[in-house]
């Protein structure tokens, strides 16, 4: 099944994030230690994670397909 033009900006979405965790990565060299931790700490805090979205995803795909198998007709609403 090919992707809608949604899903394909979505993944554009997340490779930009990977850049952007790239480009954190080969700064991070340059910090002290003290700057080091501060910025994992904001790392740590930063709502919502990938592991959350991965998760609203995850639980999305799940829910769309028992639908989808049970005859519904609807999708459930976007996260």
């Amino acid at each position: 099944m090919p992707l809608s033009g949604e899903a394909i900006r979505l993944m554009n979405y997340i490779d930009d994030v990977a850049v952007t965790l790239r480009r954190i990565l080969a700064a991070a060299p340059t910090l002290t230690p003290e700057e080091a931790v501060r910025v994992a700490e904001h790392l740590a805090q930063a709502s919502p994670s990938a592991e959350d979205v991965a998760r609203a995803l995850k639980a999305n795909g799940a829910t769309a397909q028992v639908a989808s198998i049970a005859g519904a007709g609807s999708t459930p609403a976007a996260v």
